[in-house]
């Protein structure tokens, strides 16, 4: 898939408008916790995302030489913005092969947009379509525009049709909102996708459920001020943990006579 079609997959916003309502709302709510650096870097790249509203097609390479900062410093500070929520990294989308890899940043929108957009949805999807429940799905699905979710489900490839449809339910069980349940997908699917040919899918599939219900059962105890932020540090922890067990599980492997692994 090239830029165009991802761009347009994950726009966030319809206007430039919106995104700078975005913008200057992440900047007011994180105030205290962002370095001017960090300011810096959401408005670079807030210039790079005007053609599709709040998606930037950037190399880290190229941020360091904009902002006049190392590349490690440049990682450090995209990494602080999206365990924020600010933004969210789609990493290594290449346009060919052996190309170097650029990231897919898209700008968050908050929550008031988040509400105003899946109205909107909704209420066009009942002028134009006959809702009607899918069999194996809750109440909680009716509003869904079948349409859309019918597309991602193609994108994300046949063999995960199963996977993505238990993430949505268990999302839908608790907050039955369509921005929010993509701002989780996209983060999840951001951080396993260097993984994925490292470990099974039912594996990271399971890491990406038991991480949902880690922050919805914090949720039902205290309130969570950045649930995607959460959900992303949780889905983190998980994969750290499952590296360190897959190292465990080599060093007691048997060893040959010489010390070596048979």
């Amino acid at each position: 898939m090239n830029y165009v079609s991802l761009a347009m997959k994950h726009q966030p916003f319809q206007t430039k408008e919106e995104m700078n309502k975005a913008i200057k709302f992440h900047i007011g709510e994180h105030g205290n916790q962002l370095s001017d650096t960090m300011v810096e870097m959401i408005h670079l790249l807030s210039r790079y995302a005007c053609k599709y509203a709040g998606v930037a097609y950037l190399k880290n390479d190229t941020i360091a030489k904009l902002i006049g900062k190392s590349r490690r410093t440049v990682i450090r500070v995209l990494n602080k913005l999206v365990d924020l929520s600010i933004i969210t990294r789609l990493e290594n989308m290449r346009l060919q092969r052996g190309g170097n890899g650029a990231n897919l940043y898209i700008i968050n929108p908050t929550v008031t947009q988040n509400v105003t957009h899946r109205k909107e949805a909704e209420n066009e999807e009942v002028s134009t379509h006959t809702t009607q429940e899918m069999q194996d799905e809750p109440l909680s699905f009716k509003n869904i525009n079948k349409k859309e979710s019918k597309e991602s489900l193609q994108v994300e490839g046949s063999h995960l049709k199963n996977s993505y449809r238990e993430f949505k339910q268990l999302v839908y069980c608790f907050i039955p909102e369509k921005e929010f349940f993509y701002r989780l997908y996209r983060s999840y699917k951001a951080q396993i996708k260097s993984l994925e040919n490292i470990y099974a899918e039912e594996t990271l599939h399971e890491v990406g459920i038991h991480a949902l219900k880690a922050m919805f059962s914090t949720m039902k105890v205290k309130g969570v001020h950045n649930p995607v932020g959460y959900f992303s540090r949780i889905v983190k922890q998980k994969l750290d943990d499952l590296y360190l067990e897959c190292l465990r599980e080599l060093e007691e492997e048997p060893k040959g006579e010489y010390g070596y692994g048979i």
